[in-house]
């Protein structure tokens, strides 16, 4: 499946969540391709739209706040209509208090971007130091190199990764508020999958937003004994009273029940564009 590809995009770069997300999949793959990091989902899918030789690593889901809305929503706009999930797999989140030095309580300084301060300003808060001078920086990989100009006394907010790449000292591990809060990530391109036994399938329905729209798609579901894992709705952008409904099922397009499922939903939507089927993770 991934043998036409050589190069993967990461969102982020220093040890993001997407990088460490890729290094799994690439392990389990056992995949080894030219990486390139850029700095924004929609610019990530874009790349992978005009460049049929390219994967991307990108997440789609959290514990905490769910369906990640800027991924799915590039995602079912491609112009190249067979880019899709191939893969997904789970990155437990762990932010972390690293450093060039080995003591926590000599820390004075700490540089992060808004996002890491935010998610964790309780730890922030009640163990580091009243008096801690705050830079921010605007992302991991910008905090990492801003530390070389300060002395060791300061510390960044990163991943194991990040303390990996530029050889820093872990201090604190899970720091982040929220201590319960995985990731998931999903990687896309253009190619097909085949059935493993073990498969997931995401689709997105657009529906005129009736009441029991959503109930009609549910008992299709019921009637063919497939477990729905996730579903969500959002308006659409533009459109009068349409819904565009995001829904992940147990099994792969190609088993024949999913597809004979696939055609009952089908006069229950003004359209339909099935986003991937692919192992679950």
């Amino acid at each position: 499946m991934f043998e036409d590809f050589n190069e993967v995009i990461c969102l982020g770069m220093g040890g993001s969540y997407s990088e460490m997300a890729k290094d799994k999949l690439f392990k389990a793959y056992n995949l080894f391709m030219y990486q390139r990091s850029l700095n924004s989902i929609k610019e990530c899918i874009d790349y992978v739209d005009e460049n049929s030789n390219a994967i991307a690593v990108l997440p789609v889901e959290t514990t905490y706040k769910g369906i990640i809305r800027e991924t799915v929503d590039n995602l079912i706009t491609t112009k190249n209509q067979n880019i899709q999930i191939l893969g997904e797999t789970i990155v437990p989140v762990n932010d972390c208090i690293l450093s060039k030095t080995t003591e926590f309580y000599s820390v004075t300084g700490l540089i992060a971007n808004p996002n890491a301060l935010a998610k964790c300003k309780k730890f922030i808060k009640e163990e580091m130091p009243r008096q801690l001078n705050v830079i921010m920086a605007e992302s991991m990989d910008d905090s990492a190199r801003m530390l070389n100009n300060y002395n060791l006394t300061y510390s960044i907010i990163g991943t194991p990764k990040t303390a990996e790449i530029y050889n820093l000292n872990i201090l604190k591990e899970h720091i982040e508020d929220f201590k319960i809060n995985n990731r998931r990530f999903v990687v896309i391109g253009d190619a097909n999958t085949k059935p493993t036994g073990h498969d997931k399938t995401s689709i997105v329905l657009f529906l005129d937003d009736h009441q029991g729209a959503l109930l009609d798609i549910a008992q299709v579901f019921v009637k063919y004994h497939v477990n729905i894992t996730q579903i969500s709705s959002k308006m659409v952008s533009g459109a009068d009273k349409e819904q565009a409904v995001f829904i992940d099922f147990d099994g792969h397009k190609e088993d024949e029940i999913i597809k004979n499922l696939i055609n009952d939903l089908t006069p229950h939507s003004k359209g339909m564009r099935i986003i991937g089927s692919y192992a679950a993770y």
